[in-house]
């Protein structure tokens, strides 16, 4: 507070109290009038000091604003993951829903990008839940807290941080309608972001308007957690289990050692008549016995392996290479030295 102001503030408290006001009855007057309770109780402290010769002992905040400052950062940071997290994996759903023929492919599968939002998720809320339960705590403890200079600074970065995300797409939401590019995915896409963002800015946002009401916070977390909740159910659904994830991965590693092989045979440029010949050193990563080969020609030949899953197209893998697919079970591709092979496009 300005010196000016302090006095000034002061001066009043002490023309009210010699009028006969309450302490309690000033405080509620100044802060509907505009003052801040920090601003207020720091007036009153330097009016008593005044008024008994004696300045108001002072506890000292340091380690409190410290403590208030890591745990503002940490629920931040993870709101931030599990919310990002949240919104990509919904653009995910979309464009396996609403697919486009514009729509680029990426080096890396769905159901890649699918397994790393769902981690963000089961990693950022909970500890997400957890701080903002402590610092719910907190501030039934230290009403005082509710005040504090760093919890309202981090709370307002947060909430810059959600008014650029919905302003960016807003600006994206018009440019689609002016170009005519407008589809229901992406006016989907935009919906998810409005309902994520907005609800973020709207619950904290409120919160420093005024006082947290216990309303608000189960509120806001009932609703994060259905959301999270759904976007769980949808992503598992969509990917398996880690169980079923197991044996994809096992064939995955198959088809990328095969790869390697005839990687190495079309460098050679004949098909040899072992595999020894050309050292590719790669077996099957739980039998540990090597991949079957047959020479056919001077070109051809015939890689073989044991898979456990077959690549039937299906939502998440509807672009593997056709050169690569397989049915569960012992299976060869034939294979020509003097074309380069593919490489798998893996699930």
């Amino acid at each position: 507070m300005e010196g000016g102001e302090r006095e000034k503030l002061v001066a009043f408290i002490r023309a009210a109290k010699n009028a006969g006001a309450g302490d309690a009855f000033l405080v509620d007057l100044l802060k509907e009038n505009g003052w801040s309770e920090r601003r207020i109780y720091a007036a009153f402290s330097d009016y008593y000091a005044q008024s008994t010769g004696s300045p108001v002992p002072s506890r000292g905040y340091a380690d409190e604003n410290a403590r208030d400052a890591f745990l503002y950062l940490i629920a931040f940071a993870s709101l931030g993951f599990w919310s990002i997290a949240l919104i990509w994996l919904a653009d995910i759903v979309l464009q396996l829903t609403f697919p486009s023929p514009t729509d680029i492919a990426s080096s890396n599968s769905l159901r890649q990008d699918l397994s790393g939002q769902l981690a963000s998720i089961i990693i950022g809320f909970p500890v997400f839940m957890f701080v903002s339960w402590l610092l719910a705590r907190q501030t039934g403890r230290r009403p005082e807290a509710l005040d504090s200079g760093v919890r309202k600074w981090l709370t307002y970065v947060a909430l810059v941080v959600a008014a650029i995300a919905l302003i960016s797409d807003a600006v994206l939401f018009l440019r689609s309608f002016l170009t005519y590019a407008l589809t229901t995915r992406f006016a989907l896409q935009y919906l998810v972001l409005i309902v994520v963002a907005g609800g973020i800015f709207w619950y904290y946002l409120g919160s420093m308007r005024s006082a947290q009401r216990r309303g608000n916070n189960v509120l806001f977390g009932g609703l994060a957690t259905a959301a999270v909740v759904a976007a769980l159910f949808v992503g598992f659904t969509g990917i398996g289990t880690p169980g079923y994830e197991r044996p994809i991965s096992l064939d995955n590693r198959r088809l990328d050692d095969l790869y390697a092989i005839a990687q190495k045979i079309h460098e050679q440029g004949s098909a040899p008549k072992s595999l020894t010949s050309i050292s590719a050193n790669l077996d099957d990563p739980v039998t540990h016995s090597a991949y079957g080969y047959s020479r056919l020609n001077a070109k051809s030949y015939r890689l073989c392996a044991i898979f456990d899953t077959s690549t039937q197209p299906d939502r998440l893998n509807n672009a593997l290479d056709d050169a690569w697919a397989h049915p569960s079970g012992h299976y060869c591709f034939k294979l020509d030295a003097s074309t380069a092979p593919s490489y798998p496009n893996l699930p």
